[in-house]
């Protein structure tokens, strides 16, 4: 069993080469896997249609056509089931529940329920049949097909309190439609089943509810079956004369309409008639179905009914007769193979034999009848062990299978894990290539942008320095000019002053030496000015150098600089929210001042309260309604109402203590003290009271629709528990007597105690229910408020 298991789970490992396949090459192969299943459904033979489905599927999971898998698994399943290979269907319905499941198609998953527990009923396992078709009516509430099966599950695994509250449901909807044919069947059901279970009057009572049915709008037919039936009945009751009453009027029926099997009729009058005293008449209806009988070979039938004609004879001390009739009873028994029958025979022949004093064939029989019976028992032992263990092996491999599928699963999530972070790298590496590349041009943009820059600085400098020589070369033209024309003025007074006078070579030679003098001063004052004008060129383009690197070295200690203190300001903002965030998380847990306190001192002291009000409530019947729901459900519904609840409590100023699985606590007069808590505390019961019914009227299919709410008023201490996780409550007597009201209250209703009474009286109307018995304390005053 667990090789085939694997072998079908292994077929699901190929899906790894899906990844590498293109859009296009799926969805022909998805098509491949249609046209697969289509063959299936139009397929005439079962292994036809086995094969089909076998290629669809394995492409299917290869592909992780998830929508083709849960098909394929559904008919598959079928097929495996109509072949008997109920293993195998198993196998291929958990399949297509668990894709069903992982995907959220509710439909599929309802379906695949649906399947598993008409296979678990089918093997009889009918608890687990149960749990199915349960699951299914959590999602389709008005599935009356799923609910009539689960209550026929209920009722071969003698859950007779759950069979009617489902077959009520069918019952109202029938009786409402006016199909009166289906309700009787229910009834007929109902009453086979208690018949079975030896509780002949509850059968009685459901035989009577068809009884009403059939008179008014049933056939001569259907009322002389009922007739029948009614009279069985009555004779399982020991009620004889009942019975009689009932087969008289089945006979009566007959006698207008053509009866089916009416040598059980006179077999059941025949009955009847011998256990209120009318033997001949008894013995005369028995034979008339013995000769009905004879006349169709059915030697079946035969056995029993002679059987029961020696049992008649015998009661009347004809022991003779009924040795005779209880011979012919033992051979038909023999030729039809009637193990169990041949037993009671043997029975009645050793018993009729000591009657007659022969009580060797007496023990001989009764030998018989003891080691046919021992046989008879170890076979069916055997049998039920046989069947126990088909059962066992079945769950088991239920459980088996789900292990392996959640393995799968989990195998399937790490490689679509693994997809998805190579995904995600190669996207990664990507960004990475893109961002280097970006980083690199605008590097060369930057570069070149610098580049420029210091080129127009160059020229600027360039065409400074030529300025600067242009000037210089303008000056010194300027300055020749200007001894050019000095020298010519001074060549014309010296030529003047030769022609005026006649003055001494000696004071000529002087005068010419002066002026000789006065050239090289001015030919050396102007290379001097060269030189300098060079000079400050120079220092002109090393200034403007030095500017050019200052500036860059400036620009990127800015950029530096607003690039750290933008950094601290996020690392500043990131620590403002982790602190808001620390802050909301310790008020979620601990009220404001408690918070308060706990941050400025480091420690929280207990304190005590006087007076404070404590609300309990607690829902009708949790623990069988969670047998209903799967984890998932359960955490969702507590949290729907206990969501409400905390906005209740906020708007009546009452502090949430804790919840303990289905009952939720809180108070009122705490942290801080006030004077209206007992109010308090009543208001926000009242509206609890009032979500319930407004959330089971807008949710009809909601699962908690009742509960109770116990108040009381009196001294508590609270304080903060706990080290690394803290936890804020209150303790005292009048916390144990608020959940002391809760426990001994009614389902919606509020019960609140003689101290809060006398709290609240003034301001709404409280019914005394008296002195109520409280463990440990003794009696204590109990009201129900009613209103405000």
């Amino acid at each position: 069993m667990i090789t085939r298991i694997c072998v079908i789970l292994l077929l699901l490992v190929p899906a790894i080469a899906s990844f590498g396949q293109s859009a296009e090459e799926i969805e022909n192969s998805t098509v491949l896997v249609e046209d697969l299943l289509y063959k299936a459904e139009k397929a005439e033979s079962l292994a036809q249609k086995a094969d089909f489905l076998g290629q669809g599927l394995t492409i299917a999971r290869s592909l992780r056509y998830d929508g083709g898998i849960i098909r394929g698994s559904m008919m598959l399943g079928r097929v495996m089931l109509d072949m008997g290979n109920t293993e195998e269907a198993l196998q291929h319905y958990l399949e297509a529940e668990s894709k069903a499941q992982s995907t959220g198609n509710k439909t599929a998953l309802c379906r695949a329920n649906e399947a598993l527990g008409d296979l678990f009923f089918k093997e009889k396992l009918n608890g687990t049949a149960r749990q199915y078709y349960s699951k299914v009516l959590l999602q389709e509430p008005r599935n009356y097909g799923v609910m009539e099966k689960a209550a026929d599950a209920s009722l071969l695994d003698m859950r007779f309190d759950s069979a009617e509250y489902f077959y009520k449901e069918l019952i109202i909807k029938y009786k409402r439609e006016g199909n009166y044919p289906l309700l009787v069947q229910i009834y007929q059901k109902l009453a086979n089943a208690y018949n079975e279970n030896g509780n002949e009057p509850k059968g009685l009572y459901y035989y009577l509810a068809i009884e009403d049915i059939i008179e008014r709008l049933g056939t001569p037919a259907e009322k002389a079956t009922l007739y029948n039936n009614m009279g069985k009945q009555y004779a399982a009751l020991l009620d004889y004369k009942s019975a009689l009453v009932y087969f008289r009027k089945a006979e009566l029926q007959c006698q207008f309409v053509k009866c089916e099997d009416p040598e059980i009729l006179y077999a059941n009058l025949g009955v009847a008639l011998h256990n209120t005293g009318k033997d001949d008449e008894a013995q005369r209806y028995l034979l008339r179905s013995r000769d009905i009988l004879i006349g169709q070979r059915d030697k079946k039938s035969l056995a029993s009914l002679e059987h029961l004609i020696a049992g008649v004879y015998m009661n009347t001390s004809d022991f003779y007769n009924a040795l005779n009739h209880n011979n012919l009873a033992i051979r038909y028994a023999e030729d039809t193979k009637q193990r169990d029958v041949l037993a009671s025979t043997y029975r009645t022949e050793a018993d009729l034999y000591h009657e007659l004093y022969d009580f060797e064939k007496a023990y001989e029989y009764y030998q018989k009848y003891l080691t046919l019976l021992d046989s008879i028992r170890f076979e069916e032992r055997t049998r039920r062990q046989h069947l126990d263990q088909q059962r066992t092996m079945l769950a088991t491999a239920e459980g088996q299978i789900r292990y392996l599928l959640t393995r799968q699963s989990i195998k399937d999530l790490e490689l679509q894990n693994a997809q998805f972070e190579e995904e995600r790298l190669k996207l990664l590496n990507i960004n990475l290539v893109q961002d280097k590349d970006r980083a690199e041009e605008l590097a060369l943009k930057q570069r070149e942008v610098d580049d420029a820059k210091k080129r127009e600085l160059a020229l600027q400098a360039l065409r400074a320095s030529q300025d600067l020589r242009i000037a210089s070369q303008a000056l010194s033209v300027e300055k020749q000019n200007n001894l050019i024309e000095t020298l010519q003025r001074q060549e014309e007074i010296d030529r003047s002053k030769r022609l005026a006078d006649s003055t001494s070579r000696a004071q000529q030679i002087a005068l010419l030496t002066r002026d000789k003098k006065l050239a090289d001063l001015q030919l050396e004052q102007q290379e001097s000015f060269k030189r300098f004008a060079y000079g400050l060129g120079a220092l002109g383009l090393i200034i403007l150098g030095l500017l050019g690197i200052g500036w860059l070295l400036a620009r990127r200690t800015g950029l530096r600089l607003a690039a750290q203190n933008r950094e601290i300001e996020a690392q500043k903002a990131l620590i403002e929210i982790e602190r808001g965030k620390s802050d909301r998380l310790l008020l979620n847990i601990l009220p404001e001042e408690i918070a308060h306190e706990l941050r400025s001192r480091g420690h929280a002291d207990p304190k005590f309260y006087e007076s404070a009000t404590v609300l309990f409530t607690d829902f009708q019947n949790f623990t069988l309604l969670t047998e209903q729901l799967t984890p998932e459900q359960l955490i969702d519904e507590l949290d729907e109402c206990f969501l409400a609840f905390d906005e209740v409590c906020e708007k009546h100023g009452l502090e949430k203590i804790k919840t303990i699985g289905d009952a939720y606590m809180c108070a009122g007069g705490l942290p801080v003290a006030n004077s209206t808590h007992p109010q308090d505390a009543v208001m926000a019961a009242l509206e609890m009271m009032r979500w319930l019914r407004e959330r089971n009227q807008r949710r009809p299919a909601a699962v908690f629709r009742e509960m109770r709410i116990g108040i009381h008023t009196g001294p508590v201490i609270a304080g903060v528990v706990g080290k690394n996780k803290f936890a804020y409550d209150i303790w005292g007597d009048a916390v144990n007597l608020a959940a002391r009201m809760e426990e001994l209250g009614e389902a919606g209703r509020i019960n609140i105690s003689g101290a809060t009474y006398e709290a609240v009286k003034d301001q709404f109307v409280c019914n005394y229910r008296g002195k109520k018995e409280v463990h440990n304390k003794g009696l204590v005053d109990m009201y129900f408020i009613e209103k405000v």
